[in-house]
C-alpha cells in the first residue's frame, strides 16, 4: 500500500492505493480533473504537475510508491465565465417557491446561476472547468469517446458538476443550455449522428427532461447556447446586427430585418488556452493583456500573480503586438520564439499557426454569413461578441489580427456569457421560454462545409493584413 498526497490551495488530500495507478486517474479520483486537449496522448502538455519535486505528465506517469503532488499553483477560478448582460424582460418564474438553477454547459467550461424564488434573487454564480475535457478538448473527441463506450461516464461527469453547482440546495427547476453535443451527453443520448453524414442529432431539444428545461437547438452544430445568447441580447430589435460566440465552436448569427442566418465553424480551443504551448484558461497568473507603451512591450496577469501562462485575451493582444513590432509578417512567419517582455512566457511559430487557423475559421464564417444574406459591413448597427472571454477581449487587437472586421470596431458590444444569462432569463420567465422556441424556429442555417465562398475565404483569412 502507498499514499498519494495532493497539496492544493485550499486543502491537502490523501488517497491510498494497493496497485500501480496512472497519476491522472488518481487525480481524477481525488476530484481534480485536468484539461487534456490531446485526450491523454501526452502531446499537449496541459496535464503537467509537480510530483515528488519533478515536473511530469500525469496522463503518462504511473505511481506505485508514496507520492506528493504540489497542486498549489492551480486555480479553478475562471475569470469572467459567468459575467454577461441580458436585456430587460417580463418576469414570471418557472419556480414559485424554492431554488432554481440555470446552467450553461460549454465544451471547455460550465457556468451556473443559482436563484431563490419567489424573490428571484441571484444567490450564487460559479464557473468551473468541464471535467469531460480530460477525454478531449472538442465535441468530436467527446463523441469518439462516447462511441467507445464512454457515454455513461461523460454523462456522469457533467451531472456531478451540475450537482456541485447546486450548492446542496434542493432544486425545483433547472434550465440547462449548451451546444447540441453537450446536451446529448447531459441527457445520455447517443451523439454519434452529430459527427456523421447526414449529421442528424437524436434531438434538438426545446422540451423538458424531468425537471430540467433544455432550450431548443437550431442544428447539429448550432446549439441551444446560441438560442439563449440571442435571447439575452437585444439583437432582434435592430434592423441589422451580428453576434459571434468566440469559443471552441465558433458559432455566429446575423439578424437582418427579423430573419436569422446562422453558422458554426470549427475554431478549435486555441482562444481558450488549449493547444497553445503556454496557453491556459483565464485563471490566476494568466497573462490577460499585452500592450506596447513608449515603445516597450508590457503585460498584466490575472490577480497580479507571476506569469504562469497566457489566456485567450492575452494571446490576441500578443499577436497584435507582434505584428506591430514586425516580429511576425503577414504570413505568420517568425524567425524565433517571442518572449512576452520578461515574463518567461514565449509565443512559438506553432502557436501562431494555431491562432491563424482559429481566427480564419471565425472570420471566414462572418464573411460567409454577410455574403449569403447580401449584407454589407456598413449596414451592421451592433456587432455583439459573446463567449467566456467576450467581456475582456480587446476589440482593437481582435481587428488588428483579422479576427473581426476593422469596419465594425466602433459598433462592438461585448455581452460575455450571453448563453448562460439567457438560460437564467428562461428560469425567471415563462415568456422567455416561449421566445426561445420562436428564435430557433425562425433561424436559417448556412452550411459552411458546402460553401465554396467559405473555402476561398478560409485560405485568404489565414493571412494577417
Amino acid at each position: 500500500m502507498f499514499t498519494l498526497t495532493i497539496k492544493t490551495n485550499n486543502q491537502t488530500i490523501k488517497k491510498e492505493y494497493n496497485d500501480k495507478i496512472l497519476l491522472s486517474d488518481a487525480l481524477s479520483d481525488a476530484g481534480i480533473h485536468q484539461l487534456k486537449p490531446c485526450g491523454g496522448n501526452g502531446i499537449c502538455g496541459k496535464c503537467k504537475v509537480i510530483a515528488n519535486g519533478h515536473e511530469v505528465l500525469s496522463c503518462k506517469t504511473y505511481i506505485d510508491s508514496d507520492t506528493i503532488v504540489d497542486y498549489t499553483a492551480k486555480s479553478d477560478n475562471i475569470q469572467g465565465l459567468t459575467d454577461g448582460v441580458a436585456k430587460s424582460f417580463n418576469k414570471k418564474p418557472l419556480v414559485q417557491n424554492g431554488y432554481g438553477l440555470a446552467v450553461d454547459i460549454g465544451t471547455t467550461t460550465i457556468a451556473g446561476y443559482l436563484y431563490s424564488f419567489p424573490e428571484g434573487d441571484l444567490v450564487y454564480t460559479k464557473g468551473v472547468l468541464n471535467t469531460q475535457a480530460e477525454f478531449g478538448a472538442d465535441v468530436i473527441s467527446r463523441i469518439e469517446y462516447s462511441d467507445k463506450g464512454g457515454l455513461k461516464q461523460l454523462q456522469q461527469k457533467v451531472t456531478e458538476q451540475i450537482k456541485l453547482l447546486a450548492q446542496d440546495k434542493k432544486i425545483e427547476k433547472y434550465v440547462i443550455t449548451g451546444n447540441t453535443t453537450m446536451l446529448h451527453l447531459f441527457t445520455g443520448l447517443d451523439p454519434s449522428g452529430i459527427a456523421r453524414s447526414p449529421f442528424t442529432p437524436k434531438s434538438l431539444f426545446g422540451d423538458w427532461h424531468g425537471n430540467a428545461f433544455l432550450p431548443p437547438c437550431i442544428s447539429s452544430y448550432i446549439g441551444a447556447d446560441i438560442t439563449t445568447a440571442i435571447l439575452a441580447s437585444d439583437m432582434m430589435e435592430s434592423k441589422v446586427s451580428f453576434m459571434v460566440d468566440i469559443g471552441t465552436n465558433g458559432e455566429m448569427v446575423l439578424c437582418k430585418n427579423g430573419k436569422l442566418y446562422c453558422c458554426s465553424t470549427a475554431a478549435g480551443p486555441a482562444f481558450e488556452g488549449a493547444g497553445i504551448s503556454r496557453g491556459m484558461l483565464a485563471a490566476s497568473g494568466a497573462i490577460n493583456t499585452v500592450y506596447i507603451e513608449n515603445g516597450k512591450l508590457k503585460y498584466t496577469t490575472i490577480d497580479d500573480k507571476p506569469a504562469a501562462g497566457i489566456c485567450g485575451t492575452g494571446l490576441i493582444d500578443a499577436v497584435a503586438c507582434m505584428l506591430e513590432l514586425e516580429a511576425i509578417d503577414e504570413t505568420g512567419f517568425m524567425e524565433s520564439d517571442f518572449e512576452i517582455a520578461d515574463s518567461g512566457i514565449f509565443i512559438t511559430a506553432e502557436d501562431i499557426r494555431k491562432v491563424q487557423l482559429a481566427k480564419s475559421a471565425i472570420r471566414s464564417g462572418i464573411d460567409t454569413l454577410l455574403h449569403e444574406s447580401g449584407t454589407n459591413l456598413e449596414e451592421i448597427e451592433v456587432f455583439y461578441i459573446a463567449g467566456g472571454f467576450g467581456s475582456f477581449i480587446n476589440k482593437t487587437s481582435a481587428a488588428k489580427i483579422g479576427l473581426i472586421p476593422r469596419e465594425v470596431v466602433d459598433n462592438v458590444k461585448s455581452i460575455g456569457n450571453a448563453a448562460g444569462n439567457g438560460a437564467a432569463m428562461i428560469l425567471q420567465s415563462e415568456e422567455c421560454l416561449e421566445e426561445s422556441k420562436h428564435i430557433a424556429g425562425c433561424a436559417e442555417v448556412v452550411e459552411l462545409s458546402q460553401s465554396p465562398f467559405f473555402m476561398d475565404k478560409y485560405v485568404e483569412n489565414m493571412m494577417f493584413y
